[in-house]
């Protein structure tokens, strides 16, 4: 009881202090006007798209395209039309900039170096964009297409002959495997290659270059931070804002104790009272988090987000009881914010991803609070 008394009177001690009171509000609101002002569309260019076949490569290219994490926060906004004529009527309109047809048959006339009627594109006469359209569509149409050679050249290659009657189920899973590594990969910046060993069973592996083992399990699409909305910082920012008010109470907390605050209770109390004082900022600055995400776009379940954001709030309360307890001195523990500021910005995932590409980023950003929450969301 005495807990729960001293908590909301610590948040009450803290929402009378107007730096406090600024950063609460300062990140829901900001995070709102930048995705009211960044979700607008009426500044992109409008592509039209039609897929004559309703299945294979035309069709992932064009889900690819249409797709959210396409069209959110791009220079282009691809949309389907439902034939060939429609796609003529929207450039011809100029509701659209250019207009791609993806005919029919198209991956048999790629397999087989037919190109002439694979592709028809129509643009508007005076549109000065056509080229860097026409580099977006046939990136994606080359990225799914690449998956299928890949995986055509595991079923068809030789790197399995040996295996004997269990071959074809073998090449089989190879192939699903292959996939879903390609995937992968091409989502998040990385490549990998096959290495192909004769080891006993073991027939083949494979190796990444981000220095870590990839998994295959993962939905493709999550290698991208963040993807499902339009402010890629945001949840970033919101990590290291909750580490650093966690550190900064266990701060005002060791200076409480030096003041001799908690001595005129009783010693069965004094524990809760404390966690009591080193909880309520760090509960308010969660709460200002979560109202920052979903002011943001970046909500996506209530479940997900508060129970995410709980064990984030709740471990990164423990670690900076830890680290009061160790450097004994709130001044030194205070000292040592910006160190844990530059270092999530600079290591972890919040602006890049510098895993990507440069080796040993992922290792040092492990030793920051902010790297695990912001996986969790990968």
């Amino acid at each position: 009881m005495k807990g729960a008394l001293w908590f909301l009177l610590s948040c009450k001690r803290y929402l009378k202090r107007l730096p406090f009171v600024f950063l609460f509000f300062a990140l829901p609101l900001g995070a709102f006007a930048v995705s009211w002002m960044g979700g607008e569309e009426d500044d992109r260019i409008r592509i039209a798209l039609c897929a004559e076949d309703t299945e294979g490569l035309a069709a992932r290219t064009m889900e690819e395209l249409t797709g959210p994490s396409e069209a959110r926060g791009k220079m282009f906004v691809f949309y389907a039309c439902s034939d060939e004529e429609a796609v003529r009527e929207e450039v011809a309109s100029r509701r659209a900039e250019c207009g791609y047809v993806f005919y029919e048959g198209l991956e048999e006339k790629l397999d087989a170096g037919e190109y002439r009627r694979a592709i028809g594109v129509y643009t508007a006469p005076s549109t000065v964009t056509a080229s860097l359209a026409s580099e977006t569509v046939f990136a994606a149409l080359i990225r799914n297409y690449d998956k299928d050679l890949l995986q055509d050249y595991v079923m068809d290659g030789q790197a399995f002959d040996g295996l004997g009657e269990t071959g074809n189920a073998a090449r089989k899973e190879a192939a699903l495997l292959a996939g879903e590594l390609y995937n992968k990969w091409s989502s998040n910046g990385g490549t990998f290659r096959f290495v192909y060993e004769e080891a006993g069973e073991e027939q083949a592996g494979y190796e990444a270059d981000s220095g870590s083992r990839p998994h295959p399990d993962r939905d493709a699409g999550s290698a991208e931070m963040a993807s499902s909305g339009t402010l890629f910082p945001l949840r970033g920012l919101v990590a290291v804002y909750v580490f650093i008010a966690g550190l900064y109470s266990a701060v005002s907390l060791g200076e409480d104790e030096r003041k001799g605050l908690f001595y005129p209770l009783a010693p069965q109390s004094r524990l809760a009272c404390r966690a009591a004082v080193l909880a309520a900022p760090l509960v308010l600055a969660a709460a200002s988090g979560l109202l920052a995400l979903a002011a943001g776009g970046l909500w996506e379940s209530a479940a997900r987000e508060i129970g995410a954001m709980a064990v984030y709030a709740g471990t990164v309360g423990a670690v900076s009881w830890i680290l009061k307890w160790i450097l004994r001195q709130p001044q030194i523990l205070l000292c040592t914010i910006p160190f844990f500021v530059i270092g999530s910005l600079v290591f972890c995932p919040v602006f890049i991803d510098g895993g990507r590409y440069v080796e040993g980023v992922d290792a040092v950003g492990r030793l920051f609070l902010p790297y695990y929450y912001l996986q969790f969301f990968a």
